[in-house]
């Protein structure tokens, strides 16, 4: 009986490394899409790992347990994976994009979330894909959630994505200042972003 049960615990913990091993190939496959998103734009470069570090300070001042940070970090590093299915000519245009081109990149939250659906170690971190751009105040998208029928963490990446979004260039406008970029959350706390967010980030922006 006792050899019976070391060949099972050892079955047990040869399937566990190998449900390890299956999952680290997943997440190097999706975290390698991401890199190639990122390089279709030579302006969002790294984002989603700037995105990662300024939402891990955030959740740590916020004193969110270490799982939920967890679940944020890899939320973050995937959360632009919808923009795979996103058309060039809308991704990278330059001007002000029409009603039907902005309706096109709406869709990639909803679409980045279906992606990684199919794996459940990402469940969680699919939510959070999926509300990354909904509003405090009910008027983001896809499904207008408001206050706190949002996930604290999409809450924590809102504002993570928004500075950094800020700070960096894009085609159609130049780099805001560090202060300006500040200025702009502390001026959307209450509509775009949670505010109880917004004060943890002005806690941490000086350090990032």
């Amino acid at each position: 009986m006792e050899k019976e049960n070391d060949l099972i615990e050892q079955k047990y913990r040869e399937l566990y490394e190998k449900s390890l091993e299956l999952q680290k190939h997943y997440v190097d496959t999706i975290s390698a899409l991401i890199r190639a998103i990122d390089a279709r734009d030579h302006y969002t470069k790294d984002h989603s790992l700037k995105v990662s570090y300024i939402a891990e300070a955030i959740a740590k001042e916020l004193g969110l347990p270490v799982e939920k940070i967890e679940i944020i970090q890899q939320a973050c590093k995937l959360h632009d994976l919808g923009k795979i299915g996103i058309k060039d000519v809308i991704l990278l245009k330059s001007g002000k994009l029409n009603d039907e081109e902005w309706e096109e990149i709406k869709r990639h939250p909803v679409l980045g979330a279906e992606i990684i659906k199919p794996l459940a170690f990402l469940s969680d971190a699919a939510v959070l894909i999926r509300q990354d751009h909904e509003r405090w105040d009910g008027g983001g998208y896809p499904e207008g959630l408001k206050g706190e029928e949002i996930d604290i963490g999409a809450r924590v990446i809102m504002v993570a994505d928004a500075y950094d979004a800020m700070v960096s260039g894009r085609s159609y406008r130049e780099p805001l200042s560090k202060d300006e970029a500040v200025e702009k959350i502390k001026s959307n706390s209450g509509t775009q972003f949670d505010p109880k967010v917004v004060e943890a980030f002005l806690k941490i922006v000086d350090k990032i």
